[in-house]
């Protein structure tokens, strides 16, 4: 019976002859649960930076890497919420730093990796994990300023999703660049169904999820000359902190994805043998290819994007029949 470093080598080495054949093709490849974690034993004794690690799919992340033997690095808001995640690793054996980290802070991410750099000595994988959904102020919200100009707009969502990314992205590769290491250093974006479709009423996080995909595709071959293995993790909808309300009512009825199922997908993406792929979730399967592997039943007439689109849509359509049937209403009686 082959061990597990075997096997997690046969895996890797399957994922990158994958990766060189559907460089020309849309097909995709589907990856058991058991084949993306087995891809764990290239994380032991690496030194791992996580964004966003007190919640969602950063913590699930944070928690699995530590139990594969990850060295891991926790950054969030909060200093109590990665200290409650730090100490759950270390309870189980494992070993975790975590530090407050506003994302949008250049500087704080600045502390962060320094201090990853400075307790272990050097950088080896960085999830750069942190986002935040759609604000709660409509894009296309249509107030006016007492001169009658439109409202400007608050972009948290570019501040994080785009911004702080942008800054955990560029400090990931200063970092590993300083790592000797020829050979597993790796940087795992997460970005979204989003990353590829558009969202209606969801534009903000659409941009910012559609940004992380042209950064993947832009830094590849940086990656490349600083023998950085560089991957994108693009879960469909999932039920995490950021799932609000309304998601869930709109897609009643279409299964999805666990959280496990994502965690499993951004272990996979750092196999030391897999660079300039995409990692797909869906509740079909994990897949793994270097284009859009989903599009023929996810945005076809009756695929499930559609499905959760037509819904959106629907509902935004009876919101402004809503609003027109008030304001004639709220019109009628000043006119009086």
């Amino acid at each position: 019976m082959a061990s597990e470093e075997e096997h997690a080598a046969a895996v890797t080495s399957y994922l990158a002859e994958q990766a060189s054949r559907l460089r020309s093709s849309d097909s995709a490849v589907a990856l058991s649960n058991e084949d993306a974690l087995s891809a764990g034993a290239d994380l032991r004794g690496k030194v791992v930076v996580v964004t966003g690690a007190a919640s969602g799919f950063g913590r699930s992340y944070a928690l699995k890497a530590a139990q594969l033997g990850a060295k891991v690095v926790l950054g969030d808001l909060k200093q109590e919420s990665v200290d409650v995640v730090a100490t759950e690793i270390r309870a189980d054996g494992g070993q975790a730093e975590a530090l407050a980290c506003d994302v949008t802070d250049w500087d704080a991410q600045v502390r962060l990796f320094r201090h990853a750099r400075n307790t272990f000595g050097h950088i080896d994988v960085v999830a750069v994990n942190a986002g935040i959904a759609e604000s709660s102020d409509r894009f296309l919200n249509f107030a006016k300023t007492d001169d009658g100009e439109p409202v400007k707009p608050r972009m948290p969502t570019v501040d994080v999703n785009i911004v702080g990314a942008g800054y955990t992205t560029k400090l990931a590769f200063f970092h590993l660049r300083e790592n000797p290491a020829k050979e597993g250093k790796a940087v795992v974006i997460l970005g979204s169904m989003a990353s590829w479709f558009g969202l209606p009423g969801a534009p903000v996080y659409c941009m910012s999820k559609h940004a992380m995909l042209g950064l993947f595709r832009s830094l590849y071959f940086d990656a490349q000359l600083c023998d950085i293995h560089l991957n994108l993790v693009c879960p469909f909808f999932v039920h995490t902190s950021i799932f609000g309300t309304l998601p869930k009512l709109l897609l009643a009825g279409i299964p999805l994805p666990s959280v496990d199922e994502v965690v499993n997908a951004m272990v996979a993406a750092t196999a030391k043998n897999v660079t300039g792929s995409v990692f797909v979730v869906d509740f079909k399967r994990v897949s793994f290819a270097l284009r859009v592997p989903w599009a023929a039943y996810a945005h076809g007439p009756d695929g499930y994007y559609q499905v959760f689109a037509r819904r959106a849509q629907g509902l935004m359509s009876f919101g402004k029949w809503a609003f027109d049937v008030v304001s004639a209403v709220v019109g009628a009686f000043k006119g009086r």
